[in-house]
């Protein structure tokens, strides 16, 4: 499996161009939509970008708030897809600053997690819409049909081949989990082993490094890592990730606490002295 076109972001590797075939599109005479997509976490911007453009929309893929605002310079754009938390930029305070350099284009957040006050904050600070990751192909579609008057709607298409074939051993059952992932690849095997190709580069990358990371890195690197095990069915990776990401918080909440104790104790002092 060459893992390498999967590298490239603004274009279609034919190894995923049965991602949406059991779907057919039509298009209006105009261009086809433009569409930014800015994801930290490559599985997801890669997904993202090949999905989008199997569907018949222009999609560019950015991994930084930085990168998107570069993107928005260059040409005009017709829906943004952004992920809510990224180490440079992210959620309202990257969608500020695309509406200060003249960017207009209707938002949507994408996040590994969103609860209804995220959602909340995210809708008030101008996003249309939020999608929880890892977002199927269906779901993609729809947010293109209610965002996008130019693009039309998908219909399923019923001849299409159903997956066939084993595909992970009964050693590996244990570590992946097929089902869930193939849904949200929409059913195709090819891409979800390519998927899982370039996540395992990320991890044998990231693997010397976890040990040694400071907290807040390595609870940024965890928030990143839950969207592509969704992709890929890591079931005990995500379990794992989502454990020590529990433990880091817990921790930062027992050390604000610290904090909080020893100002007051020291604002005491300093007042009986």
């Amino acid at each position: 499996m060459n893992t390498r076109k999967l590298a490239a972001y603004d274009t279609s590797p034919a190894r995923i161009a049965a991602l949406v075939r059991c779907y057919s599109h039509g298009m209006t005479k105009h261009r086809p939509p433009r569409i930014l997509v800015a994801d930290d976490d490559p599985v997801s911007l890669q997904f993202l970008v090949t999905a989008l453009g199997e569907l018949g929309c222009a999609a560019t893929g950015v991994a930084s708030g930085k990168a998107a605002l570069a993107a928005c310079a260059q040409t005009t754009l017709d829906l943004l897809l952004l992920d809510r938390r990224m180490p440079d930029l992210g959620g309202a305070t990257l969608l500020r600053e695309l509406r200060r350099s003249g960017c207009s284009a209707p938002a949507i957040a994408t996040s590994a997690e969103l609860d209804a006050p995220t959602r909340a904050q995210l809708a008030a600070a101008g996003y249309v819409d939020a999608a929880t990751k890892p977002i199927g192909v269906e779901q993609l579609a729809a947010l293109l049909g209610s965002r996008l008057p130019q693009w039309f709607k998908p219909q399923p298409n019923s001849t299409a081949d159903a997956p066939t074939g084993t595909f992970t051993s009964a050693a590996q059952s244990a570590l992946l989990e097929d089902d869930a992932a193939l849904a949200s690849v929409g059913g195709d095997r090819q891409t979800l082993q390519a998927l899982r190709g370039l996540f395992s580069q990320e991890l044998e990358t990231m693997s010397p490094r976890i040990a040694t990371l400071p907290a807040d890195e390595l609870g940024e690197w965890l928030h990143r890592l839950r969207a592509s095990c969704r992709y890929c069915g890591t079931t005990r990776l995500l379990e794992a990730a989502e454990r020590l990401e529990c433990e880091l918080r817990r921790s930062r909440g027992a050390a604000r606490d610290e904090l909080l104790t020893a100002v007051s104790a020291t604002v005491a002092t300093l007042q009986d002295g």
